[in-house]
């Protein structure tokens, strides 16, 4: 293949440089024999030189073959692909496609105020387009997602120019299916899977307010995700995903939620039975934490001497950040004996949450603001009286602390009414389409996935 290759680049150069065709014949006969088949008759080994013409066509058209990853037309244009490689530019791609490098610099110089030519990243889709003329082929321009949501155009105005533009792209948006077990954690083993990191986020986050991950979650648990992403031309997801519903093993039950759009385009995730997930404090404020010391009487690791423990210890990094349990007001927020720095927020005015030997606190944390829950509100540290970086989180009703793991707070919302019957019929069409999409990788892959499948009973 590349004897022909090269045997048709210089052929094609050197007939247009007006060589005599029957010496340019003679010249290249040993290449042509290299590329002819050995069971060829001995006739159609020299081709005779009025066939020149015709072998060039031809030849050019394995050239395109071998430069184009396709070609189609239409409007009466011809569209042809190419995939910018590893080492290559844009200029040597089209260059090889058969445009000279004096046209490939004018239509890539139009391009520039939109799009730089050299940065453009290797696997990058650029289609070339050619109109037929008196005379044969004319290159008329390029085309090139730059983004998802961003198509560059080139078109050739007059015999010497081109011009560039841009046009705002909507993408097509899809869903996707995947399930998953867990190895060392369902973050990571998520990423093998392939679910985007976004969506991991807002997996752990949702079900942050009823699982503990480092106790409850254990290897081999099996999770599944249904979400939406927008693609590009080959399908591939591209962009921030939604996560439209999940489901995760936790012993013998299985944990369910599903996204739903509320009023002024807010959205909740709610359970199987319509209630839902967000409840008023966050069961893990820290990310990547594990629980290092509980709730009650212990022996103090550097007091010596044993007295009441009124806060959890989770041991995460140092410079973690730490979240907001719920939404609420700043209480305090300074250096407080042997806490370190020290935050507290209330809540309303019977529960309030601490967070104690922070290395620093987040950007606006200063007494009497206003917090979200889930904000970032410090890091985590080891001021204060600490033997190494950890968070001491405490929950206070009444101003009386009580154990984080074990205090009950109410769901925020319940659906009833014609919203239930809604969100039942919304979950019905959820899981249809889960196992559609299941369905339809199977028999694309021709295999089974159902070992992932995940078996227990839907907790109420």
């Amino acid at each position: 293949m590349l004897s022909g290759i090269s045997f048709a680049f210089v052929y094609a150069l050197n007939l247009e440089q007006g060589q005599d065709k029957g010496a340019l014949y003679h010249l290249l006969n040993p290449v042509i024999q290299d590329i002819v088949t050995a069971e060829a008759p001995a006739d159609d080994l020299l081709p005779a030189p009025t066939s020149l013409s015709a072998m060039v066509a031809e030849n050019r058209a394995a050239l395109r073959r071998a430069v184009f990853v396709s070609e189609e037309q239409r409007d009466g244009m011809i569209r042809r692909t190419l995939v910018v490689g590893p080492g290559e530019t844009l200029t040597s791609r089209l260059m090889a496609g058969g445009i000279t490098r004096t046209e490939a610099a004018k239509a890539l110089e139009a391009m520039r105020a939109y799009v730089n030519p050299r940065k453009i990243a290797v696997g990058q889709k650029v289609a070339v387009l050619f109109k037929r003329g008196d005379t044969g082929e004319v290159f008329s321009g390029l085309e090139l997602r730059a983004d998802p949501t961003k198509l560059v155009t080139v078109a050739r105005l007059s015999e010497d120019g081109f011009k560039g533009q841009t046009k705002d792209v909507i993408p097509e948006k899809h869903r996707f299916a995947m399930r998953a077990t867990v190895q060392d954690g369902i973050y990571e083993s998520g990423l093998r899977a392939g679910i985007p990191a976004g969506v991991l986020n807002t997996l752990i986050k949702s079900y942050s307010y009823q699982v503990d991950f480092q106790r409850e979650i254990k290897p081999g648990d099996r999770f599944e995700t249904l979400y939406e992403q927008a693609t590009d031309e080959d399908g591939h997801g591209v962009g921030d995903a939604t996560l439209i519903y999940a489901a995760l093993q936790v012993g013998p039950k299985i944990l369910p939620i599903y996204r739903v759009a509320m009023p002024a385009g807010s959205f909740e995730y709610y359970d199987a039975t319509g209630k839902s997930v967000r409840k008023g404090l966050l069961r893990t404020p820290v990310e990547g934490a594990h629980l290092t010391s509980g709730f009650g009487m212990r022996l103090h690791p550097i007091l010596g001497f044993s007295r009441m423990h009124k806060g959890v210890d989770f041991g995460a990094p140092s410079g973690a950040p730490i979240y907001a349990a719920g939404a609420g007001i700043v209480e305090e927020a300074g250096y407080h004996s042997g806490y370190g720095r020290y935050i507290r927020l209330r809540h309303n005015g019977h529960l309030s949450t601490a967070y104690a030997h922070l290395r620093q606190f987040g950007r606006g944390i200063t007494r009497g603001a206003r917090i979200n829950q889930g904000d970032v509100i410090g890091y985590v540290g080891a001021s204060g009286i600490a033997t190494g970086p950890h968070l001491h989180y405490e929950v206070l009703v009444d101003n009386q602390q009580v154990n984080p793991l074990t205090v009950n707070v109410a769901t925020n919302i319940v659906l009833e009414g014609k919203q239930l019957m809604a969100f039942q019929d919304w979950r019905s069409k959820v899981h249809s389409a889960f196992e559609q999409l299941v369905a339809e990788a199977e028999a694309r892959r021709g295999v089974k996935v159902a070992h992932n499948q995940i078996n227990g009973e839907v907790a109420r």
